[in-house]
């Protein structure tokens, strides 16, 4: 699938000049029911009815092909059944039709016969030169949004993979969320959410990308749309569902088991900045948030609110968001002070005790407003009404609403707590088009994740290819599967990643003498391509001290490997150099089916899949990548002389990590899955102790497997 987006045609899908409806014509409804129904959608005069049947809805006529339409023809909308689709499709080119919406069900999502068609409904797009948007999908996207009066904010373009999960944010106009388009994708037998990511990119109307995602065709593409709309400086929000682990497709390494397809997905929004949401009402929140807040807002929050128990449950959710809460300067306390009694609590939060709302005018309830606003130290506002009380409520929210009309110093953020929304005070809040949430929660999220937002974009960065290494990768075995230990040894080397001294053995004989050689302690495994984690089988030993101890572990390792595993093939016995002391990481890489290699990083030796502490970012990558992924582990601490500890090398790890990512590159598809654990980290190197490689079968045995990146 090419990456090449164009928003123009997608433009011109969204906005054509004529319109074609083919299919089943509701012949029970009135001419004036149609015009209703059309109308808005298609503009009048725009669109024409198609069917075989031809006649007439009223004065309406309905041609019997699209040759009898006049004039010109940009889209066609089709109720057609689904097997008859692929041929008006192909009718569609030959008019000169170049975008179809298939509102027709009955494909892919109904199994069977269902699949065949529509890969019978692709073939047909491609040699008409047709863009599809659908099947199973509905006409949403020429839906008008009602313009909301005076709006002052961005409006928020929304893609779906499914209709009716749009619906419920474009309805988010009724707390007062301006919204531009709403796109639903059905099944993307074309078209599909990258392409309408890209053209909002493009689109003046939109401000902020929203999205019901459950999964990406292609990495490429999504690439290309993120990175449009990281150029027009528009924040993408997205709930990605989905959250399933890879592993069982890639069963072979702790990386794959460790590497999911949901923690790729959160690897490439971190490097593109995308702000991912876990459900609908975070995901409209959130990006109405982004639409409506200064792009550069800091995180310093103030607190305001009717009631001490409010203000200490907002800080409390404040500060489990991780916002900084400020104390607001002495001269603001005693400016609070002039209208507050001195024994509420004015440091941050601001209680005003309810009485003060009640009784002062809006004169002096404004200046306490405004008091707080004017601090220093304060960012943003947030104001909590937790209880729908009219007598406390409306004053506050009118003072919000005016102040908002004539221009605010500093962002005002408002929460509405309470389920009674039939209050003069909920209103007002909406008249205001301040951003408003439900709950504490929710706000103080949203508010993290539009400083997380803000900080990742100074962090945007293009990742060319990291360029080859001088790996030997030229005469791999054809026939796929585990890479033997010498030659997945040799890999490493020769790629730049550090391997502990080693050598392979075939009696007990030669292990002494490697041990020998390469220096005691040392450790002895069972050497075999069909036994990927020796140590999980009791097929290791550690710690050898002298001749006898290794004799001993040989006979052991072969007498047990020969009893557990009679039909695994034994290349011999590997006698490795003992690295003492460090931490044991792992180093990997995994390859989705849809999103491609990525790099893990993470706690290593046995305990990898125990603890999961890990970081994931799908290539290609860089050097920033990598120190962040290293930074964000749980155990970094450990690495960065936590508690007395010594400061290990993580200039090495880093370079370790970047060399398995350059072989990755180089190796392309023919890499399935590449898993270096431990690596051990000392304070002065990082040492491969163990790897396993998994190839795919290539085409022939003297296949190149360099790809270009």
């Amino acid at each position: 699938m090419s990456a090449v987006l164009d928003h123009e045609a997608v433009h011109r899908l969204l906005h054509p000049e004529g319109v074609a409806i083919v299919g089943g014509i509701d012949r029970t409804a009135t001419e004036a029911a149609t015009r209703a129904r059309y109308d808005p959608l298609y503009g009048a005069g725009n669109w024409h009815l198609v069917s075989p049947k031809g006649g007439a809805v009223g004065s309406l006529p309905v041609h019997e092909t699209l040759d009898a339409v006049p004039g010109r023809l940009d889209l066609a909308i089709l109720t057609t059944p689904p097997e008859a689709c692929p041929q008006v499709v192909e009718q569609c080119g030959a008019r000169g039709i170049r975008h179809v919406v298939v509102f027709s069900s009955g494909f892919r999502e109904v199994g069977g016969r269902g699949v065949a068609i529509e890969e019978e409904l692709a073939a047909a797009g491609l040699r008409a030169g047709v863009r599809i948007l659908g099947p199973n999908t509905n006409t949403n996207a020429f839906e008008p949004q009602p313009e909301i009066p005076g709006y002052r904010y961005g409006k928020i373009g929304v893609v779906t993979q499914s209709g009716h999960n749009g619906r419920p944010i474009v309805q988010g106009r009724e707390v007062g969320i301006g919204f531009s388009r709403q796109v639903p994708c059905g099944n993307e037998v074309d078209l599909d959410v990258c392409d309408f990511i890209h053209y909002y990119a493009h689109d003046p109307d939109t401000a902020v990308v929203a999205g019901y995602i459950e999964g990406f065709r292609s990495i490429a593409k999504l690439r290309v749309a993120l990175q449009a709309c990281n150029d027009a400086g528009k924040p993408v929000v997205l709930l990605k569902i989905g959250a399933t682990d890879a592993g069982a497709t890639m069963a072979q390494s702790h990386t794959g088991h460790l590497t999911g397809a949901d923690a790729v997905i959160d690897g490439l929004f971190e490097q593109y900045g995308v702000v991912r949401v876990r459900d609908l009402d975070e995901l409209l929140e959130t990006a109405a948030l982004l639409a409506k807040l200064p792009p550069g807002t800091g995180s310093n929050v103030a607190l305001y609110s009717i009631s001490g128990g409010s203000g200490t449950l907002m800080a409390e959710q404040a500060q489990l968001a991780g916002l900084p809460i400020p104390e607001l300067g002495a001269a603001t306390q005693a400016k609070l002070h002039e209208h507050l009694p001195a024994y509420l609590t004015v440091r941050n939060p601001v209680d005003n005790g309810g009485t003060f709302i009640m009784r002062a005018g809006p004169e002096a309830r404004r200046q306490v407003l405004t008091a707080i606003l004017d601090d220093p130290s304060v960012d943003v506002l947030v104001v909590g009404i937790t209880g729908a009380m009219g007598l406390t409520g409306d004053p506050l929210c009118e003072d919000l609403r005016d102040m908002a009309a004539e221009g605010l110093n500093k962002p005002v953020i408002t929460t509405w707590n309470s389920p009674k929304v039939d209050e003069r005070g909920y209103d007002l809040l909406l008249e205001s088009q301040l951003p408003m949430f439900r709950s504490f929660r929710n706000c103080f999220a949203a508010l993290r994740r539009f400083g997380d937002r803000r900080d990742q974009v100074t962090r945007l960065r293009p990742r060319p290819p990291l360029g080859f290494p001088s790996a030997s990768v030229e005469g791999l075995p054809g026939s796929g599967g585990v890479l033997d230990a010498d030659r997945s040894r040799e890999l490493l080397a020769s790629s730049g990643v550090p391997v502990t001294a080693e050598r392979m053995t075939t009696d007990a004989d030669a292990a002494v003498a490697a041990a020998t050689t390469v220096g005691f302690p040392v450790a002895l495994k069972i050497a075999s391509a069909d036994i990927p984690h020796k140590s999980d089988e009791g097929l290791v030993r550690l710690g050898l001290a002298d001749a006898g101890d290794v004799r001993r572990a040989h006979d052991e390792l072969r007498a047990l490997v020969a009893e557990a595993r009679p039909d695994a093939r034994v290349d011999g016995v590997l006698v490795q150099a003992m690295v003492s002391g460090g931490q044991e990481l792992i180093v990997g890489i995994s390859r989705d089916p849809a999103l491609g290699p990525a790099l893990l990083v993470g706690l290593g030796g046995i305990y990898a899949e125990v603890f999961a502490d890990t970081a994931v970012r799908p290539l290609p990558v860089d050097e920033q990548d990598v120190r962040e992924m290293v930074r964000s582990l749980a155990c970094f601490p450990l690495l960065d002389g936590a508690r007395g500890r010594p400061k290990l090398a993580v200039d090495a790890l880093v370079a370790t990590a970047l060399a398995v990512a350059r072989l990755a590159e180089e190796l392309g598809d023919r890499l399935v899955e590449l898993d270096v654990n431990p690596v051990v980290l000392t304070e002065g190197a990082a040492v491969a102790v163990d790897s396993l490689v998994v190839l795919t079968e290539s085409e022939t045995e003297t296949e190149n497997p360099r790809r270009e990146p």
